[in-house]
């Protein structure tokens, strides 16, 4: 009897061993599976709350860009002013057949009607500097202490690069970081100097209250920094840590990179630790509410253990990923591309513009045969660089085919014809751009791009529509010649 009560208690310290054992193992499965999805889950988050943060900066840089550029042609548009009369941008104070007394006489009148178009705008200096340094109108004394020993005409004039305006724009002029430039050659012996407090620019930076991290910085040539929402940091060079996390993914901020018209760059940068600060003190809320939930599953499955006889089987979940991107050209393939378009087009929204794009390699098939199918994947690879290199991130970019792609972009609150003319323009860049990167191939094949764009205002059009309308100006292109593009315009603005 003895024996046997020895031998039942040794069974019983089995079991409970066997039982103490699944709830060991049951425990540490339960907390390793909540563990992660709890970090799957903020995971997402994160990468969630990243990319929305990323949209909005990206949307704030456009309009920083859009806001520059429109200051700058103000800016150059009135200083086009001068040319209204030539006895304005003619004279020229070195012309030794001069006498005093004319150039006295003409000073006064140009000195009258620079006054008359400097009080426009709030110019720190708005004159004319001829090569003998002599100068009309108003140099700012601030502007005339960075020339102690004279030079005013040679420094200025060197700053002029751009060959078909005879303009340009310049900053940190002899060491100095309060004003911008602008410089406009007249005559081949005079210049226009115009400039404007750099702290000026701070009317056109728009800053989201919900960003109140991030900095904006206005960069010009060498990475100097033009404007920064960091006033201290204006007159520098660009940091390293934004120069090379603009270059590559998974930095530790978040930048998104604008270019002005005259080539100055606007970049918005938010470090990364501060849009996942919230994140972080919420995973850890979230682990120890996960703890306690393993206890107390633990004290049911105790109980459960002890009156279930059978092992229960777990179940397996498995997840597939939908692939978007084309894997030759690089953009969206063809079903991605009408699903985003179709879902962008149904959303409505007031003075909105819509713009459909298609493009198609013309004579494409002429590669294939002389050159062979590899050659014309490598082609496919090329265009699709080309058209991201060519549009922006709001941009969709598809390849529905072959040789042919499409784009779609919308513009809101900017007048339609402006709208038109602006895809013309961008068409005849990436037209020409197509033409300058296969002048191999055009020489052989005679291959060139043809182009048909659609621009409705409004809402209410159906991608089928749109992407029809299209299609038949890109038919236009193709029965015009090849080589170019047409533009159709439909809705109400």
């Amino acid at each position: 009897m003895e024996q046997q009560l020895k031998k039942t208690e040794r069974s019983g310290d089995r079991f409970k061993a066997f039982t103490i054992k699944v709830l060991v193992l049951f425990a540490a499965v339960i907390l390793l599976v909540t563990a992660i999805l709890d970090f799957v889950v903020l995971e997402l988050s994160g990468r969630a709350m990243q990319t929305n943060v990323s949209n909005l900066i990206a949307a704030n840089s456009r309009q920083i860009e859009l806001n520059i550029n429109s200051y700058l042609e103000r800016t150059e548009t009135i200083s086009t002013l001068l040319f209204s009369d030539e006895s304005y941008y003619l004279y020229d104070a070195t012309d030794p057949e001069l006498s005093d007394y004319d150039k006295i006489k003409r000073e006064e009148t140009i000195n009258n009607r620079i006054v008359d178009i400097g009080l426009m705008e709030n110019y720190s200096d708005f004159g004319i500097v001829f090569s003998d340094d002599h100068r009309v109108g108003w140099i700012s004394h601030g502007t005339q202490d960075l020339f102690p020993e004279g030079g005013y005409y040679d420094t200025f004039a060197s700053y002029i690069t751009n060959s078909r305006k005879k303009d340009g724009w310049c900053f940190g002029v002899n060491g100095s970081t309060d004003r911008i430039y602008y410089i406009k050659r007249l005559n081949p012996n005079a210049i226009l100097v115009s400039s404007i407090y750099t702290r000026e620019l701070s009317s056109v930076f728009v800053y989201p209250e919900q960003l109140e991290d991030m900095t904006i910085r206005l960069v010009g040539e060498g990475d100097v920094i033009l404007f920064s929402s960091d006033h201290s940091e204006i007159g520098s060079v660009l940091p390293e840590k934004i120069r090379e996390g603009a270059k590559a993914s998974g930095s530790e901020y978040i930048i998104n990179t604008n270019t002005c018209s005259n080539g100055w760059r606007v970049i918005c940068s938010i470090p990364t630790e501060s849009i996942l600060r919230e994140n972080h003190r919420l995973r850890m809320i979230t682990l120890l509410i996960s703890v306690g939930m393993v206890a107390l599953v633990l004290l049911i499955g105790l109980l459960l253990i002890t009156r279930m006889s059978k092992p229960v089987d777990g179940m397996v979940t498995s997840l597939q990923e939908k692939a978007d991107i084309d894997s030759l050209s690089g953009v969206m393939n063809k079903g991605a591309f009408q699903e985003m378009t179709a879902d962008r087009l149904s959303r409505e929204a007031e003075n909105m513009t819509r713009v459909f794009v298609m493009l198609d390699v013309d004579n494409f098939k002429l590669i294939n045969d002389h050159l062979g199918h590899a050659y014309g994947d490598q082609v496919i690879i090329r265009v699709g660089q080309l058209l991201r290199r060519m549009y922006d991130q709001e941009t969709v970019i598809g390849r529905l085919g072959g040789d042919e792609f499409a784009l779609y972009t919308e513009c809101i609150n900017i007048d339609p014809k402006e709208v038109v003319s602006a895809v013309k323009e961008q068409l005849g860049d990436v037209l020409e751009e197509f033409r300058k990167e296969f002048e191999k191939e055009r020489a052989s094949c005679n291959i060139s791009l043809s182009a048909g764009a659609h621009v409705f205002c409004g809402n209410g059009i159906s991608f089928e529509s749109i992407y029809k309308a299209a299609d038949a100006a890109l038919y236009t292109s193709k029965e015009s010649g090849k080589a170019r593009y047409t533009v159709t315009e439909g809705g109400t603005s």
